[in-house]
């Protein structure tokens, strides 16, 4: 993959997604939801990507991957009017039949293309299934880990302007009450990721949400949650009480430990700087 290839992808990815945009306040909100998370999932994996040296090669790759890891979510959305894929369709395996049927990737290298496809059609499972080669692998955590950073960022910007911008698409059908599942707590606690099953609540959710540090993969992501402060202030929407407070300090012991001992910070300053813009467009 190079820069030529990623900015065709890109091209396609935006002309495609304009093609979902119509009078329907909910649908339309909702499609420029998931392409400004799409291009912020592919600015998280170039930060990711770029601590991690990888060539030229590797890096447009990642970032192809970001750009199209959701683009099943748009005719979800327009389709079923959720993005509950257990009320409609898994995203991801829609998004790989989009992506074969507009042919989207037949110009990339065999290797390339197997790549992308297994990424995406991983990237919101439980964990990754199948026995990928190392550079596969490489890539499928890495859009895991990209798509989670920005998903905090989805949520507590839902959480502060609900009452202003109500979107029930982003509640899930859930209740919002002060209610919590103890169980989720408790996986927390045993450094487990939750399990969906036990999610009642609109806390609950968050709660499986801040489980997701147990399937990080790459010191910057861990980086970047502490930076955002994602965890505190997703701690900050549960009700606060002691069991809430000793999760807290959990957390973020848990990962102050994962960025312990390990490679230095300074190659991602240059990295910010250098690669801050490449997934957007002018197409809006």
């Amino acid at each position: 993959m190079n820069e030529e290839k990623f900015n065709d992808l890109k091209i396609w990815f935006h002309n495609y997604v304009r093609s979902f945009y119509n009078d329907d306040n909910f649908i339309r909100q909702n499609v420029i939801l998931k392409e400004d998370h799409s291009i912020r999932v592919c600015e998280n994996a170039s930060l990711i990507a770029a601590s991690e040296n990888v060539d030229a090669e590797d890096y447009f790759l990642a970032m192809s991957i970001a750009l199209l890891h959701d683009v099943g979510r748009f005719e979800q959305i327009s389709k079923y009017r959720t993005f509950k894929d257990s009320e409609s369709v898994n995203h991801a395996v829609l998004g790989v039949k989009v992506l074969k049927s507009e042919k989207v990737l037949t110009s990339l290298p065999i290797t390339e293309k197997r790549i992308i496809l297994f990424s995406i059609v991983n990237h919101n499972r439980f964990r990754i299934t199948g026995t990928p080669d190392k550079r596969t692998l490489f890539h499928a955590k890495l859009i895991r880990d990209a798509d989670k950073l920005d998903i905090y960022k989805v949520l507590l910007d839902h959480h502060r302007k609900r009452n202003e911008e109500p979107n029930p698409a982003l509640d899930m059908g859930l209740p919002d009450n002060p209610n919590y599942s103890p169980e989720i707590v408790q996986e927390i606690m045993e450094n487990k990721v939750a399990s969906i099953g036990h999610v009642r609540t609109c806390n609950d959710m968050n709660l499986t949400r801040m489980a997701w540090l147990f399937d990080m993969n790459f010191r910057e992501t861990f980086n970047l949650v502490k930076e955002r402060g994602f965890i505190d202030k997703l701690v900050a929407t549960l009700p606060q009480n002691d069991e809430i407070n000793s999760l807290k300090s959990h957390l973020n012991e848990y990962m102050d430990s994962k960025l312990k001992d390990k490679k230095p910070l300074s190659s991602r300053v240059t990295c910010k700087k250098s690669f801050t813009g490449l997934c957007k467009g002018n197409y809006r």
